[in-house]
């Protein structure tokens, strides 16, 4: 493994790499207030198995990352829509993206992102294609208007998940683990899930990033007409049950790119479940072998 930081402008972005360097890149986008543990090295294997080069990094406002300074508003007046000033926008953590590839000296990379990293990695195929060699947008979406949207199963989700009480770092762990329960699925693995959240606290304690991302999703606007420019080979992968972005999400991203596969998965939820790990690296590296 290796680490360093790569430079946007100022913002120290914190990256590792694992597997060969001389094997095709595949970058990966953490989701909403999630740290590069969150592509845990045991999932990151099976992509190193089937002859992948790894990068993660934690996208700015969390881990090892940039922290923008001053106080943001709640995520519940995010959520609200209260009128605030974003401090950076999705273009920002796509430039982010690119600094790491240039950091670790990668010209074209795969690019996967998750949740909100999912709609850094479309923002990233908009932006920079030709550093996008292939773009795989898991569990996200092409707008804003289609999150956190709509039934009250949805709302609740939201809740559970987004409205909690960060503040104290002493429940920290334990508030986060229940909101991730209450998204990820049949197949949600609660001693796995606090080892992720225990390593990312132990590392960074910085509730005020989820407000800072999530005004940058929110000051973004819709990527539905942009993604229709796209040529690069595309994946969109959703849960058929997350309850946090539903499966509309995943068919409006699919539907907006020409040509991208969209795989949705009956059992997975808002979070990549163990069962499905060696279904996702397949589908990634098969859509590897069509930009060859």
């Amino acid at each position: 493994m290796k680490s360093g930081y790569a430079d946007n402008n100022g913002a120290k972005i914190a990256y590792e790499t694992l597997g060969d360097p001389s094997n095709e890149s595949i970058i990966f986008i953490s989701g909403l207030g999630s740290q590069l543990v969150f592509w845990t090295d045991e999932f990151c294997q099976l992509f190193i198995d089937r002859g992948f080069h790894i990068i993660r990094f934690d996208n700015r406002d969390v881990g090892l990352s940039h922290k923008t300074p001053g106080t943001p508003p709640s995520v519940e007046e995010v959520m609200g829509g209260t009128d605030f000033q974003a401090a950076y926008t999705l273009s920002d953590m796509a430039a982010d993206t690119m600094a790491v590839l240039n950091a670790v000296g990668v010209d074209q990379a795969h690019v996967v992102g998750t949740s909100l990293g999912g709609t850094i990695a479309q923002t990233s195929a908009i932006e920079h294609p030709d550093r996008v060699k292939t773009m795989t947008s898991i569990m996200s979406a092409p707008s804003r208007a289609t999150l956190l949207e709509g039934e009250s199963e949805q709302d609740e989700a939201a809740d559970a998940s987004l409205k909690m009480d960060m503040s104290d770092p002493d429940t920290y762990v334990d508030i986060q683990l229940e909101g991730w329960r209450a998204t990820s699925g049949p197949h949600f693995d609660p001693v796995y899930q606090r080892k992720i959240l225990q390593t990312s606290f132990d590392r960074c304690y910085h509730p005020d990033g989820w407000s800072y991302q999530m005004m940058a999703a929110a000051a973004s606007g819709d990527r539905t007409e942009l993604l229709g420019q796209l040529q690069m080979p595309a994946l969109v992968i959703h849960g058929g049950v997350d309850p946090l972005i539903p499966p509309i999400g995943g068919q409006a991203t699919a539907a907006a790119i020409p040509n991208a596969k969209l795989v949705i998965y009956d059992d997975m939820g808002h979070n990549l479940p163990r069962p499905r790990w060696s279904d996702i690296a397949d589908e990634v590296a098969t859509l590897a072998k069509q930009a060859d």
